[in-house]
């Protein structure tokens, strides 16, 4: 079969294309310092978490539908809108003053991550199987991505800390400007070959629930890790600046430490495809899904920078969860509804948080950040041996990276 050149140089484009849209998409140089920004405005902790949770009730009503709708009206109009809506939002914040200003900024934001969440991998990941259809192509472009999403965080946290120095509102002015580069990048993003869904609405999102949660034991059992390990380590992202403060680590070094943070994610994903290779699935399975709880107890024992040593083992699970678990998700996935199954593994993710996140948020403001942290590892103990022994047992049963 002859290649097709000019697709596979329209694919290397539209991937490097969306490589950047995910770096300015993260270059969230106010992320280092927003607790303490917001807490500098009179928040709690637990009015913290419930911004937090008003943004994952804002992505969970529109998670389903925004990703349906890229299935069907297209990826890139469906990224263009979501651009749209994330520049409004840090523009938005900018000019913010109140606490109901806040929670619009939320809302907005919110909005825009449901258009894009899931609506970007699944562009990249068309494109990719333009060029290599093979399962190591597609963890090697999510591993791009994931590293073009951290390298941005991390330079993003050394630019704001440096702009902190001036004042909040200097790092505001920064975000809001740099928040409509995604849009550019959108513009010139080109529609992948996909099928697209014909039946009827309701045939369509049957089809794709039965696929999801019916038809196939183990892709049910990977959905729920990669919802349950991602919500581990995002719930303990939102503690680290508190315990730093905590920790009487001075503000000026957050964003250093905001840096190495995410670094260490998109190293560790870069390496997840060779490390499986040499040691197999099984040994990453047990470190990504151990170390949140590793991470959890320790910084409830461990004080000041052996705590924040110990942090590092979220961020370690994180690099790993997002690729290995995230490929095998997306492998099992037909390419015509893979943007409404990353909605819906969004969708539950967002769920968790709004249950878990607002919990923990009271546990710190009722006694104390340590015991919060070290009751979440507890919990996340017990979901080790209730979810994730599971799906290694099945794993084993169907011989997995060789049945398939």
């Amino acid at each position: 079969m002859p290649i097709n050149t000019s697709l596979q140089s329209q694919a290397r484009f539209n991937i490097r294309a969306l490589y950047l849209y995910s770096f300015f998409w993260m270059f969230l140089m106010i992320m280092p310092v927003l607790v303490p920004f917001f807490l500098e405005q009179a928040m709690t902790m637990q009015q913290i978490f419930l911004l937090q949770v008003c943004f994952g009730l804002t992505v969970l009503v529109l998670e389903v539908p925004s990703g349906y709708l890229s299935d069907l009206w297209g990826r890139k109009k469906t990224l263009l809108l979501g651009a749209l809506f994330n520049g409004l939002g840090y523009t938005w914040l900018s000019i913010s003053s109140s606490h109901l200003d806040f929670f619009i900024f939320e809302i907005l934001v919110g909005i825009g991550l449901s258009l894009a969440s899931g609506t970007d991998l699944a562009l990249l990941y068309a494109w990719s199987k333009e060029t290599d259809t093979s399962r190591e192509a597609g963890s090697r472009v999510i591993a791009n991505r994931q590293m073009a999403s951290v390298f941005a965080e991390s330079l993003a946290s050394l630019v704001g800390a440096a702009l902190v120095l001036w004042s909040f509102q200097t790092v505001l002015w920064a975000q809001a400007l740099v928040s409509w580069l995604p849009l550019l990048i959108a513009l010139q993003l080109q529609e992948a070959p996909y099928e697209k869904l014909t039946a009827s609405h309701q045939d369509n999102l049957r089809l794709v629930f039965k696929h999801l949660f019916v038809d196939d034991h183990l892709l049910r059992l990977i959905f729920i890790n990669l919802t349950l390990w991602s919500l581990s380590t995002f719930v303990a992202v939102w503690t680290f600046q508190k315990y730093w403060q905590e920790s009487s680590i001075p503000l000026a070094w957050f964003g250093l430490l905001w840096a190495i943070y995410n670094l260490v994610v998109g190293l560790v994903g870069n390496y997840v495809s060779r490390l499986e290779q040499r040691w197999g699935a099984y040994p990453l399975l047990y470190t990504l899904s151990l170390l949140p709880i590793l991470g959890f107890i320790g910084m409830a024992l461990l004080p000041g920078l052996w705590g924040v040593f110990i942090g590092l083992s979220f961020q370690i699970s994180r690099g790993l969860t997002q690729v290995l678990l995230r490929e095998a998700f997306n492998w099992r996935v037909p390419d015509s509804f893979r943007a409404t199954a990353n909605s819906i593994n969004s969708l539950f993710f967002r769920l968790g948080f709004t249950l878990l996140g607002p919990l923990m948020g009271w546990m710190i403001d009722a006694w104390s950040l340590r015991t919060a942290l070290g009751l979440m590892g507890l919990g996340f103990a017990l979901m080790f041996v209730v979810v994730m022994l599971p799906m290694v047992r099945r794993l084993k049963q169907t011989e997995y990276g060789q049945a398939d």
